[in-house]
Formats: structure tokens, C-alpha cells, sequence
């Protein structure tokens, strides 16, 4: 197969899977050297093993970083400090994409970036809702599942004022306060109590602006 056929039968989509490659051709060693040449001369960039992206200039699709995220790691959906700022909830971007999966921990570092996947058990995939970016679809937690997935795996925090001030959390009052709480249950223990001394906090951090 020639670049020019491949680029016409794959430009369409925003994400090469070489899974893929046996409904589009019977010499799938043949295209798949091919592939490893084009990759040579950084025609496709890979992700991760078998699944790439056409280099910018030979792009027709832009692939969309959180649909990647998605894709690359499945089941996963984006949460921790990832969707805390897409949800304006801390002030800084994050730099690292992270999301979280019933698979096992896990980085991706390609050309579009750093992937990092925590692992949550099954009972607490849940909570996220789908979204769209450059008209392709991903799953991102909701806002008050992210907080919850962020202290759950990060056991150093115990529900300390100190803690949530040191996050810089922001906007809290977009934070559903009764979702938050039935989230909660489902949780362990400790993040119990931190949804709770959250919702203290946030009421005082409230009362004290409105004094200013």
C-alpha cells in the first residue's frame, strides 16, 4: 500500500489502530512494515504499540487529547487533577492528563502528551458523564467524583482545612453539596470524612468571603 492510499483509506479518523489494518488489506505483515517505515520518517507518530496518529502535516482529522485519553486505556474516564481544572475547581492546568481505570496503573508519553491512568476498583467506576471536544466524545467524572477519586487515591490527605486551602480549591459552589454526600457512602472511611470536612470548609471559606 502506498502512503497516498493509506493516507485516503486513514485520514478520516482522528486515531490509527492497527487492529484495524486486517479489514483494509490481506498483507498485513507487508502494511505493517510499511507502517514501522512511515513511523521512521515520522509520516505517524505512535501513542502507544499499534495505535498511532498521522503527523500534523498530513492530518485531516485533529484527534482530541481527552478522546485519546479515553482510547488509549480502556475502560477509563479522565478525573483526579485533570478534571479538577476542566472544571475550574483548582486555578492551575494540569499538565499531566490523568484518568482512572479498573485496569492497572499506568503512563503514556507520546507526541500528544502524558497520559497517566490510576487504578480504582470496580465498585467505584462510576460517576462521569460524556462530553465532546473537537467533535469527537470522552468521559470526563463529574466534579464532585473527581474530588472523591482524588482522595481516595492520594492517602496523605485526612480532610485538614490546611489540606483544602493548600489545593487552592475554587468555585466550590458549583460543587452539588447532596450529590457529594451520596457519593461519599460509597467510599471508604476516611473519604467520608473528608466530603464532610470539605463541606464545613466550604461553608466557612463562604461566611468569610461574604464578611470581606
Amino acid at each position: 500500500m502506498k502512503f497516498i492510499e493509506f493516507l485516503n483509506t486513514f485520514g478520516a479518523f482522528p486515531l490509527i489502530d492497527s487492529g484495524t489494518f486486517h479489514f483494509y488489506t490481506p498483507r498485513l505483515a507487508d502494511l505493517r512494515r510499511q507502517v514501522h517505515g512511515w513511523v521512521e520518517k515520522r509520516y505517524l507518530l505512535p501513542l502507544k504499540r499499534g495505535i498511532y496518529v498521522l503527523s500534523p502535516e498530513w492530518r485531516k482529522v485533529q484527534p482530541s487529547v481527552p478522546f485519546v485519553a479515553n482510547f488509549l486505556h480502556a475502560p477509563s474516564y479522565i478525573s483526579l487533577e485533570y478534571a479538577l481544572a476542566f472544571h475550574g475547581l483548582i486555578p492551575e492546568k494540569a499538565a499531566v492528563l490523568t484518568s482512572v481505570t479498573t485496569r492497572k496503573t499506568r503512563i503514556y508519553r507520546n507526541a500528544l502528551g502524558v497520559f497517566e491512568y490510576r487504578s480504582l476498583k470496580k465498585g467505584l467506576f462510576w460517576g462521569y458523564t460524556a462530553h465532546q471536544d473537537l467533535g469527537q466524545d470522552f468521559f470526563m467524572a463529574d466534579p464532585e467524583k473527581a474530588l472523591l477519586d482524588f482522595f481516595h487515591l492520594n492517602s496523605r490527605y485526612q480532610g485538614e482545612p490546611g489540606e483544602f486551602a493548600s489545593l487552592r480549591l475554587q468555585n466550590l459552589e458549583g460543587i452539588d453539596q447532596g450529590k457529594l454526600t451520596i457519593y461519599a457512602e460509597i467510599f471508604n472511611r476516611r473519604v467520608r470524612r473528608i466530603a464532610a470536612a470539605l463541606a464545613d470548609w466550604k461553608r466557612e471559606e463562604e461566611a468569610r468571603l461574604k464578611r470581606l
